[in-house]
């Protein structure tokens, strides 16, 4: 097995980021002490923290005449509403969700936990998700893990803390105490990005496995016998693991083929690295099939920069199909999923469970697709 250098360290192991919540801190009101329309801490620092009745008190009214027009009743006058609602705007009120989630026993947030903000593949999952919770007037939290068990028990707890209706979290492989305290959250949990036929509750994903032997057999079927996979150094996950292991069950059986793994970072320039690799090693590879589209792009770009012909004296094939793949020249051969659709599938799942539908399917299996391009053999 060969390896190489994981380049520069992250700057962070922690990169927690809660998109806009619309509830406040459910703060102890003895804690503070009344100014106007705010407050003001025991220690002096003045806190823009309006209250229910002071919406009350502004507009004339009821505090139950602002609740109702709050939650929309047919029981207020239009000239009320209209009054409550300038009042309310004047004020820069907002309801404190926790509290009436407390009440009604749900927030209408839903939380998602992903290993890091920055990568395309979530950030599809992401979109999806959004465009069917916005429609049932579904807010998303969403907090990124940096692949640490640690910071993904400490994401999970934050969230929980925050009374979500439902948890979305990457992948299906988890800490004993981070899948236990997601067994007892007592509300829905969907994982996603692979699959599993033991669920914590619900999975929405695909087979990285499957995928990645597909993709396999793909090249030994075009005429590929020396093939080596790609893997990473670090940020490891269960879809990165189930790859490498599809690509050693189908390279095992086939006595005809030579395999070998290398491990790189997880770049352009892990890629490029991968390549240089190979090409030192003893042995004459003929095609390399990377992990992720990001590494063989790195790979691309290096057999360009030495003059190596992709795809007959040098396969390259990669794993997402990520918008550049298409573009670069060879175009990447690779392994196509759906991302928007899981985020979608995930979040109907999610709105089915809170609506009381239990009859939805808790194995969700989106599916995969071989992108076959030019950068490996077509015979």
């Amino acid at each position: 097995m060969a390896a190489c250098n994981s380049g520069s360290a992250s700057t962070s192991l922690l990169v927690l980021r809660l998109l806009r919540l619309e509830i406040l801190e459910a703060l102890p009101e003895s804690c503070y002490i009344r100014t106007g329309f705010g407050f003001q801490s025991i220690g002096g620092a003045e806190v823009d923290r309006v209250r229910l009745s002071d919406v009350a008190k502004r507009a004339e009214v009821g505090v139950g005449t602002v609740s109702r027009v709050l939650n929309d009743s047919p029981k207020v006058s239009a000239a009320t509403r209209q009054k409550v609602l300038d009042t309310i705007a004047e004020l820069s009120y907002v309801p404190n969700l926790v509290a009436r989630g407390l009440a009604a026993n749900r927030t209408g947030l839903i939380a998602a936990i992903i290993p890091g903000i920055g990568y395309t593949q979530h950030a599809e999952i992401i979109q999806g998700m959004t465009d069917v919770l916005q429609a049932n007037d579904i807010t998303l939290m969403i907090g990124s893990t940096g692949y640490s068990d640690e910071i993904e028990l400490r994401v999970i707890k934050a969230f929980l803390a925050r009374r979500p209706d439902a948890i979305y979290v990457t992948g299906v492989r988890h800490r004993d105490d981070i899948r236990r305290i997601l067994e007892q959250s007592g509300i829905p949990v969907v994982e996603g990005s692979n699959l599993t036929d033991r669920p914590i509750d619900a999975v929405v994903g695909y087979s990285n496995f499957n995928a990645s032997a597909d993709l396999t057999k793909l090249l030994i079927a075009r005429g590929y016998r020396r093939v080596w996979h790609v893997t990473v150094t670090k940020d490891l996950n269960d879809c990165i693991e189930d790859r490498l292991e599809g690509f050693r069950w189908v390279t095992s059986t086939r006595t005809e083929v030579e395999a070998d793994v290398i491990r790189c970072e997880n770049s352009f320039a892990g890629g490029a690295e991968a390549v240089r690799l190979a090409l030192a090693s003893n042995v004459k590879v003929q095609a390399l099939t990377f992990a992720t589209d990001v590494m063989a792009v790195g790979g691309l770009l290096e057999c360009q920069r030495r003059e190596i012909n992709v795809p007959e004296q040098l396969g390259i094939a990669g794993f997402d199909d990520l918008t550049i793949a298409e573009s670069t020249n060879p175009s990447l051969t690779t392994v196509k999923v759906d991302r928007v659709e899981l985020g979608r599938k995930a979040a109907e799942l999610i709105v089915n469970r809170l609506q009381s539908n239990h009859h939805c399917s808790k194995i969700v299996d989106v599916g995969f697709q071989l992108v076959e391009r030019d950068s490996t053999r077509h015979r």
